[in-house]
């Protein structure tokens, strides 16, 4: 298995059992091997579920806390959060780890340094 992993999420609230279950499963692989670097990024539409403001998305930011917990890194990507009218102060504080400002060529280098990379 590598010990990179890069879990990029592009679905949204058309399918929230799919984020839910594969955001779980980057915070179970940490937890397998905490020497696994395991990274979330948070793409249109996917990242819309980090807002605060929306009640439906609360199991999912419990989730990324869970995952946050046992050493997952998240990352939004800024040009998603435009693309959805999602601010900063709308995401809850600690949650995001780092804002990208182009997801893509954030993906492009984590692919360089050979991270394993996960579609959702």
């Amino acid at each position: 298995m590598n010990d990179k992993v890069l879990f990029v999420f592009m679905t949204g609230r058309e399918n929230m059992a799919k984020l839910l279950a594969n955001i779980g499963m980057a915070g179970k692989i940490k937890s397998a091997d905490p020497n696994i670097t395991v990274e979330m990024i948070f793409l249109t539409p996917a990242v819309e579920a980090l807002n605060k403001k929306q009640v439906i998305f609360r199991p999912i930011i419990d989730t990324i806390n869970d995952a946050k917990k046992v050493g997952v890194k998240v990352v939004a990507c800024e040009v998603a959060m435009k693309n959805v009218g999602l601010d900063k102060e709308d995401i809850e504080d600690g949650l995001v780890d780092e804002y990208a400002p182009i997801g893509g060529i954030y993906v492009l280098n984590k692919i360089k340094e050979g991270y394993e990379v996960l579609t959702i």
